[in-house]
């Protein structure tokens, strides 16, 4: 099997130019992927801008310093996320329009990435086109890719790389698997289309002795809910599975009544699937993935809270191959000692080498990589080469260019801020200087 090239740079810094912003477009300069770009190309900036209230998705300074090395080459690049379905009752990126005052929020917007911020599937999330996956599927024949990243010339995703409620992880394949899916794609991914539905227990139900019965009954787009005086009433025909009624219902109300069916190896099967519809839009080259493996937490960005990292931050690794990246994150979160005051203390997943994610979810997490490996997304296979930061003089003026006493020399001889005063009179020198010598201006 060919071994996929992976790039990779430590997330510890100490000094100027090892700002993690900064590493991340070294890492895509020394990659050479944007040498396969020309001038005019419209490049799809693939991430994720959190949800209300999230604190854990990737800064935005990350995404512009990408930006800003694209918009060098003369590409014309976008930042871009889709329309959610309400995966639980108060998400705010349902349309186009809460999404975008959400990104706004969380500091994504023309004026922080110098770009336009675009929800690739449109107001609704049906501005799509529909892919053929030509037999190559493992679940999926057929996927809705967003318009505007189809449309796009290239796409370079940009993911958090953290656990995930339902797919186990989240890193490059959810990221273009799920986040570049329309809304009817993530339907269609999640199993609706070939008739998954919640596990119902209508009996556990205590009907409108429950305190969220109203949100219970509002939160189903589909209308599909009606509460009872004593139980609930579940049209299911009309069910597209779109979790918001089985998250009310466990993480809120504590019922149980109606949960998720969190079959990973299908689900994973399906983000894999997808993600390759999403790869066959663009020609060879034109895609590249990023996996920023910090504040690695494990839950997704797509909710309202952040819990703590249960590993330290391990770096940027990035690929040609998503399949590839998302191995490597694994692997090296799983050599690394979990810690305290996280869900790795509370599941007893601390030890280097212990499987962290697949411990605290009780699950194999990798169902997204075996399935990319099966419908050839990509191998797991890799060699990493790590990137040497560069340190020269042109490289710190592109990012710092003044050196700002320089500008306050001249003011300085003008108004000197400590002009006229008597400093000798603000007080006592440090213990150990025995001959202070005051500034005189």
């Amino acid at each position: 099997m060919k071994e996929s090239k992976i790039w990779f740079m430590d997330a510890r810094a100490k000094r100027f130019l090892e700002s993690t912003a900064i590493k991340g477009r070294q890492i895509l300069e020394h990659s050479g992927w944007l040498d396969n770009l020309s001038a005019g190309d419209i490049v799809a900036v693939k991430t994720h801008m959190g949800e209300a209230y999230n604190v854990g998705y990737l800064r935005p300074i990350i995404v512009r310093t990408l930006v800003e090395a694209l918009k060098d080459r003369g590409c014309r690049p976008f930042v871009t996320d889709t329309t959610t379905m309400p995966y639980h009752p108060w998400i705010s990126r349902t349309l186009a329009i809460d999404h975008l005052e959400t990104a706004n929020k969380n500091g994504f917007n023309h004026g922080t990435m110098d770009c336009p911020v675009v929800i690739a599937d449109g107001w609704l999330g049906t501005d799509d086109v529909i892919v053929d996956l030509q037999g190559r599927g493992s679940y999926l024949n057929k996927q809705f890719v967003a318009r505007a990243i189809a449309d796009a010339d290239a796409v370079l995703s940009v993911a958090h790389f953290k656990g995930h409620p339902a797919g186990g992880y989240g890193a490059a394949i959810k990221n273009i698997g799920v986040g570049c899916a329309s809304k009817r794609g993530k339907m269609n991914l999640h199993g609706a289309l070939a008739g998954d539905k919640p596990v119902i227990d209508t009996s556990l139900c205590p009907g409108k002795d429950c305190q969220w019965w109203q949100v219970c009954q509002d939160c189903c787009p589909e209308g599909a809910i009606k509460v009872l005086e004593r139980g609930i009433e579940i049209d299911q025909e009309s069910c597209v599975y779109c979790f918001a009624c089985a998250n009310l219902c466990v993480n809120m109300a504590g019922v149980k009544g109606i949960q998720r069916f969190d079959h990973l190896p299908a689900l994973g099967r399906r983000i894999a699937d997808s993600a390759l519809a999403v790869t066959m839009t663009k020609d060879p080259g034109r895609m590249f993935f990023m996996n920023y493996a910090m504040d690695i937490t494990p839950c997704c960005d797509c909710y309202g809270w952040t819990d703590t990292p249960f590993v330290n931050g391990l770096g940027i690794l990035a690929s040609y191959d998503p399949v590839a990246v998302d191995k490597a994150c694994i692997d090296m979160m799983n050599k690394a000692p979990g810690l305290i005051n996280s869900e790795a203390e509370e599941y007893g997943a601390l030890d280097p080498g212990a499987k962290k994610l697949n411990i605290i979810k009780g699950k194999d997490i990798e169902a997204q990589v075996y399935g990319g490996v099966e419908n050839g997304l990509g191998v797991t296979d890799y060699t990493i080469e790590e990137v040497p930061l560069d340190r020269s003089q042109a490289t710190i003026a592109r990012y710092y260019p003044y050196v700002r006493a320089r500008k306050l020399k001249p003011m300085y001889a003008r108004s000197h801020p400590l002009a006229g005063i008597d400093t000798a009179s603000f007080g006592r020198p440090t213990e150990g200087v025995t001959t202070p010598r005051h500034p005189k201006k």
